[in-house]
């Protein structure tokens, strides 16, 4: 197989995209990344990371491709898991401590620094954008801990509304939800909130 055809096959596989890293892992020289992109088009999205003219680009892949330590958390995760109606303008994230990859704050991004390794780590899963890439966003029940958790810094529309979705859902685990509280030193305030919620059915 020449390198084209395998610069082609990844693309396919990636539905239009692919990163430096697995040009490498393919061994495909630069030189011949460099007239693929001549000869097809293939364009810059960010550092290491190429997609061909037609290709859509996804927010959510390529932020979190420039910066992999952070987590769709918030009111990204909502969104991602459908667990409200706006789709927000900005993307939200977590990372752990000292993990600061750019200096300037960005009106398009909002951080979060969580300084406990256990708690950043804590249902972490992948899960298809609206565009049908993976990424890293935490799962529902960790999402639905965050915002009891840090109900003051999120919109008390959003904040309702998710937690009402999250109750009704047939998917809902209120098993792993508590087991989610206990670590996170919230047992008691998920619980009483939950039972509002759920008695509200």
């Amino acid at each position: 197989m020449t390198n084209e055809q395998k610069i082609n096959r990844l693309l396919e596989s990636n539905n239009g995209y692919l990163t430096r890293k697995e040009i490498d892992d393919l061994g495909i020289p630069s030189i011949a990344l460099t007239r693929f992109s001549k000869k097809h088009g293939l364009r810059r999205i960010a550092r290491g990371f190429y997609a061909l003219e037609d290709w859509i680009v996804d927010p959510y892949l390529v932020f979190q491709y420039t910066y992999p330590r952070y987590v769709y958390s918030f009111s990204s995760a909502i969104y991602l898991h459908g667990l409200g109606d706006i789709i927000p303008n900005y993307l939200e994230v977590t990372g752990p401590i000292n993990y600061r990859p750019f200096p300037q704050k960005r009106s398009d991004i909002i951080t979060h620094t969580d300084t406990v390794g256990r708690s950043y780590s804590l249902g972490l899963v992948r899960l298809k954008t609206s565009l049908g890439n993976m990424v890293s966003v935490y799962d529902k029940e960790k999402t639905i801990c965050d915002l009891i958790k840090h109900n003051d810094i999120v919109e008390f529309e959003t904040y309702a509304k998710a937690l009402l979705i999250y109750s009704r859902s047939k998917d809902r685990n209120i098993n792993k939800l508590m087991n989610y509280a206990r670590a996170l030193g919230i047992e008691r305030k998920v619980r009483e909130q939950m039972e509002v919620m759920l008695n509200g059915d």
